[in-house]
């Protein structure tokens, strides 16, 4: 029902968003820019190029192709996005460009994954994509990665391609170029936590909708749903008592002014991937899939850097705000406790089972 609700609001916002559509064209840099010259017989050959139904576009025109994203414009995902812009538009020579719409100024999540089914977006965000394929749900089984190094070798296999397969053939109409991660999500509380007796008489905020929630079974702890730009409010009125997120979110909204421990429990790996239009990628050519392809995985890579190199500067950030740092933590239960929230999921088993193989 959801995904039908935004289909209808992003067909009423259609016309009001055609003005800045993925086909608009605007002069290329000049010639002295790019280091191409005018006239020769390679310029009237593109030129003729140009004229074939796979996408080519004609010497002098640059496509810029809008991408949605929620995410802050200081957060690795948006910085990721400029780079894998400025590569794009370096190796098709000017013919193609991004143009980005952070902090859900486009539309809000679910919403731009709707407009890129759709076409009215070119390239969105996607997560697990568990709401069209449930075995999808597997990248955010808690505890299913247990380290950075543990994430990049799943990235590094096969299984991780057959995976961006099924999930773009199960969401229809986008093909998923890439998967990255922006953190392991931690604990932040106004009391010490490190073990489930701990959790007792909280409550917890996180996103109420599966595999999120699942954490209500492995901490053993009462959950609520607060939309995210409420829950600063929600933690300083005793609303939640403690939130779960990737310190950049943590820093980003500046939950150590309102709570005083940051908890590392490293319970599950927030993930995401690129999503691009299916109709636009089936009207490149051969050639510039494979441009594509190298872009955002690149992109992906970048965002993966970024985060590990930020994450101890953030942690700091924390800490130089008044927050303590609690790493001494009995997570050996709650382990346990995800072990058999797994066992509930069986369209998660196979692939889990390959992902903790690669350990």
């Amino acid at each position: 029902m959801k995904r039908l609700a935004a289909m209808g609001m992003i067909l009423a916002m259609t016309a009001g968003l055609v003005g800045c559509g993925g086909n608009k064209t605007v002069p290329q840099p000049t010639v002295a820019e790019t280091g191409e010259k005018e006239g020769t017989e390679q310029d009237a050959s593109k030129e003729e190029a140009a004229e074939t139904d796979k996408g080519e576009k004609a010497a002098g025109e640059t496509t810029e192709l809008k991408v949605s994203h929620v995410f802050a414009e200081t957060h690795p995902v948006h910085q990721a996005y400029l780079k894998a812009s400025e590569e794009l538009y370096e190796k098709t020579g000017g013919r193609y460009r991004l143009t980005i719409f952070p902090n859900g100024t486009y539309g809000n999540y679910a919403d731009s994954i709707t407009a890129c089914q759709m076409g009215t977006l070119d390239i969105a965000c996607l997560d697990s994509a568990s709401d069209w394929l449930e075995a999808g749900g597997v990248l955010f089984a808690p505890y299913c990665f247990d380290s950075y190094e543990h994430w990049q070798a799943f990235k590094n296999s096969e299984l991780c391609g057959e995976m961006r397969q099924e999930i773009g053939k199960a969401v229809g109409g986008v093909r998923q170029l890439n998967m990255y991660n922006f953190g392991f999500r931690n604990l932040t509380a106004n009391k010490e936590i490190r073990t489930l007796e701990d959790f007792n008489g909280l409550t917890l905020r996180c996103v109420n909708f599966e595999p999120y929630s699942t954490l209500k079974d492995v901490f053993r702890v009462a959950i609520t749903s607060i939309p995210i730009e409420d829950v600063y409010m929600s933690l300083q009125t005793g609303v939640a008592d403690c939130q779960e997120n990737p310190v950049t979110q943590i820093v980003t909204m500046k939950f150590y002014e309102v709570q005083k421990y940051l908890i590392m429990t490293r319970h599950m790996l927030a993930c995401s991937s690129t999503i691009i239009n299916e109709k636009l990628w089936d009207s490149l050519s051969d050639e510039d899939k494979g441009i594509f392809e190298e872009v955002f995985l690149n992109m992906g890579d970048q965002v993966d850097q970024m985060v590990v190199e930020n994450e101890t500067a953030l942690i700091e950030e924390c800490v130089a705000n008044g927050m303590t740092l609690m790493e001494d933590i009995d997570t050996a239960p709650f382990k346990e406790n995800a072990k058999q929230v797994v066992e509930d999921y069986p369209a998660w088993q196979d692939w889990y089972n390959q992902i903790q193989e690669m350990k």
